[in-house]
């Protein structure tokens, strides 16, 4: 009898184990397909300057854009050290692909047009 028991109650407790797993199991919609897109922030070496992030959203916003996610990045090139020449910043924007053609008309272009592009730490503000 006391078998028994036991047997229910491991029985009852195998069905609140199991029951969140049940019910994390329900399918999960996959994220949009969302395109990358970047512009020259136009900053220099030993100068910094050059449009920040927060800048260039706000643009994308007023026309309407959607941004789903936003980082600061180096475009890969490689630039001689020279003051007042470019540093290779830019800006990186995640968008739905129906934005593209807004955003380009601010002169953002696909990031799969930089291959060694990459995702950078953003200049501290000053």
């Amino acid at each position: 009898m006391l078998k028994l028991q036991l047997a229910a109650w491991l029985m009852s407790l195998s069905c609140l184990v199991l029951l969140p797993i049940s019910l994390e199991a329900r399918p999960i919609l996959a994220p949009p397909n969302l395109i990358k897109i970047y512009k020259y922030q136009g900053s220099l070496q030993c100068e910094g300057g050059g449009e920040p992030l927060e800048s260039m959203n706000r643009q994308l916003s007023k026309l309407g854009v959607k941004v789903i996610v936003r980082q600061c990045g180096v475009d890969g090139l490689i630039y001689p050290t020279v003051c007042g020449a470019p540093d290779g910043h830019i800006n990186i924007f995640k968008i739905q692909p129906r934005d593209l053609k807004k955003a380009q008309t601010l002169g953002f272009d696909l990031l799969r047009k930089l291959p060694d592009a990459q995702v950078t730490a953003c200049k501290p503000k000053g």
